[in-house]
């Protein structure tokens, strides 16, 4: 059996693998900052406005956002910035080569995002903050998943 917290410390160093430099993004987590991660190497970012996906939820409260996401992204990891009003989807690398959903961008190769420390939350009052936390290393959204959301928020309907 795993522990809540044993699976935490996996999806640390998985994500971890995606830093250039391990020791600054382990002080950067450390100290409450974000963690610059490479995109297109361990995982891919779908960049989504919040507009899009509050149109999506039906609603603006955050906590309803991050059930509906888990819902309908099959608990596929989601990172919010409420600063600069963006959702990233994690998903697999190989998304971003042929990802054309308008309304949203796939960061891959040559992109970096900064990524909280796992179990950061909407109620730790951070910027940014997983809006569905990553359960384990290697969980990501699923592509179809996410063109489905984004396109439910373009057309402002809910599933």
């Amino acid at each position: 059996m795993t522990t809540g917290a044993e699976r935490l410390l996996a999806t640390e160093h998985w994500l971890l693998a995606a830093a250039e430099d391990r020791h600054q993004a382990v002080t950067a987590w450390a100290g409450g900052g974000l963690a610059l991660l490479r995109c297109g190497g361990t995982f891919a970012a779908v960049r989504i406005p919040a507009k899009r996906i509050q149109e999506a939820a039906i609603s603006r409260e955050p906590q309803e956002i991050d059930r509906y996401l888990a819902k309908w992204l099959e608990g596929g990891p989601v990172i919010c910035d409420r600063a600069a009003s963006w959702y990233y989807a994690l998903v697999p690398a190989s998304t971003a080569r042929r990802w054309t959903v308008s309304g949203s961008t796939c960061l891959g190769i040559g992109a970096s995002l900064g990524v909280p420390r796992p179990g950061t939350t909407a109620a730790s009052g951070a910027r940014v903050y997983w809006s569905v936390p990553m359960d384990s290393p290697g969980m990501l959204c699923h592509p179809a998943a996410v063109t489905g959301t984004v396109t439910a928020g373009i057309q402002g309907v809910s599933r």
